[in-house]
């Protein structure tokens, strides 16, 4: 009796032994739970981020994500606060007051102060290179302390006080805080480390929502800080794919949560199973006409610019996620003006009589989107005229200029941002004549957009510098998520993962 009594008690306590075991098993599983992680795959892990000219997009993904700037641009291109609680512009719009939040601190715990905003500038004038930090060299004294004629805390105007940073310009610059958005301006501490990440990820603290918890040839891991467990997604892993396609393989089988830019053979797939964020960015395509070649008359580059258009369509029809057409606006903006837009097409479809040539040659620079509209455009020509389209896809080659005049078209891709159209016409300079450059210096005199009006009408009717499509940044998503956007930027904002 004793004995099967003895038994018994062992028994029972083996079990509840094991239950408890169990018990600690099933806690760990949720707590694991808590921990999100999402993975994409770039096609380098970067090893260094201290200066953005070598950066691609993705690479400076990581960077806003382990850091935050004095303000932020939103997806609608809105400029926001982010370490700075409030901006104060003076009457002159020379002078800004950054008031800075009480509640930002570094991955370590420590409070950012002004002294650190400060600091960071006086480093980032030293170690950047010079045309990623424009906006920067506008600040007063900037110039010189960059070129040893002075010292930073007398002689140059970025002061900071108890609960602010005040910066003052040597002239009115109205794209000063737009600038301040974009990733090398995001606060990062000890700047010269950034140049070996694998040697100093684990010294470094982070102003940014995550920090560098691994790296590696094949990832890094992004740990979120402990101050922002709002948060989702607790970790990022970031892992070396070679190229899209490797991603996307891994996405099918559920390795990959993220793919940028998917093939284009996966976009309706990817759409009709709600899987797909197409967002409008600003990177378009343009085709540029020859005009210097007698053989293509004005009618001539008119109905080649209609056809162009009308091979586009019909790959865009079966492909509307890709890229938005241009339908003869310069601008994705511009779309809505009706009235000018019908007045281009019923102009383009003006029919007329030139000698038409059996070949028509057509440049561009090697990438995805070109191969795409160059194949697209050859054999729309090929199925619907007696004009045979031949094309050449260069890389370095693309900047000769005397290559360029041996082609009766060319591909060229632009930054079509409304808002800095200055910048926008500039960049097509070398393709103008003479009485367009000396048109565009005009208009370049007075700053109101209106102004280019005359100066786009005459690129369009001489047919010599024509829109064609505007792209859209296309990003396949995995069941963990539901929303994801890029910032004003065009990087990703992992903050707003749903």
């Amino acid at each position: 009796m004793k004995k099967y009594f003895f038994c018994t008690i062992i028994l029972v306590f083996t079990i509840l032994f094991c239950l408890g075991f169990i018990n600690r098993q099933n806690s760990d599983v949720t707590n694991d739970n808590l921990e999100e992680t999402i993975s994409y795959g770039i096609n380098e892990i970067p090893g260094d981020l201290e200066k953005v000219t070598k950066l691609s997009k993705r690479h400076e993904d990581i960077m806003c994500a382990l850091s935050k700037g004095l303000v932020s641009k939103s997806a609608d291109n809105k400029i926001m606060p982010s370490l700075a609680s409030d901006v104060i512009k003076d009457k002159d719009g020379i002078q800004y007051e950054f008031k800075m939040r009480g509640d930002i601190f570094w991955s370590d715990g420590s409070k950012i102060t002004p002294s650190d905003i400060a600091n960071f500038f006086k480093e980032l004038l030293k170690e950047e290179d010079e045309e990623n930090i424009q906006a920067l060299l506008e600040v007063y004294g900037a110039k010189e302390f960059r070129s040893g004629k002075a010292i930073f805390e007398n002689g140059v105007a970025i002061r900071a006080t108890e609960d602010s940073v005040i910066i003052r310009l040597n002239q009115k610059n109205e794209e000063f805080l737009s600038e301040l958005t974009k990733p090398q301006y995001r606060l990062r501490k000890y700047l010269i480390m950034w140049r070996n990440l694998n040697n100093n990820y684990d010294k470094l603290v982070y102003s940014g929502d995550y920090k560098i918890d691994s790296i590696g040839k094949d990832n890094m891991v992004l740990k979120r800080n402990n101050n922002n467990s709002e948060l989702k997604i607790s970790n990022i892993n970031i892992l070396n794919d070679e190229n899209v396609e490797l991603s996307m393989a891994s996405y099918e089988v559920k390795e990959r949560d993220i793919v940028i830019n998917p093939p284009e053979s996966e976009l309706n797939k990817l759409a009709e199973e709600n899987k797909l964020i197409s967002i409008p960015e600003a990177k378009a395509a343009y085709l540029v006409m020859n005009s210097s070649d007698k053989s293509l008359p004005v009618q001539g580059r008119r109905e080649i610019y209609n056809n162009v258009c009308k091979a586009i369509e019909s790959h865009q029809n079966l492909n509307n996620k890709e890229f938005e057409l241009a339908e003869g606006s310069f601008f994705r903006e511009d779309k809505k003006d009706l009235t000018k837009l019908q007045a281009r097409k019923v102009v383009s479809n003006k029919e007329g009589k030139w000698d038409k040539p059996k070949v028509l040659t057509l440049l561009g620079e090697d990438s995805n989107e070109n191969r795409i509209l160059c194949r697209v455009i050859q054999e729309w020509f090929k199925n619907n005229t007696d004009i045979t389209v031949k094309y050449s896809l260069v890389k370095e080659e693309f900047k000769d200029e005397e290559l360029r005049k041996r082609y009766d078209m060319i591909l060229v891709n632009n930054e079509a941002s409304i808002l800095d159209k200055t910048q926008f016409y500039s960049n097509f300079k070398e393709y103008l004549t003479d009485s367009q450059s000396k048109l565009l210096e005009k208009s370049k005199t007075n700053t109101l957009n209106s102004d280019y009006s005359g100066f786009e009408e005459n690129i369009f009717d001489n047919y010599n510098v024509l829109p064609l499509v505007f792209y859209n940044e296309n990003i396949a998503i995995s069941d963990k998520i539901s929303e994801l956007k890029l910032d004003g930027n065009g990087n990703l904002d992992f903050t707003t993962i749903k």
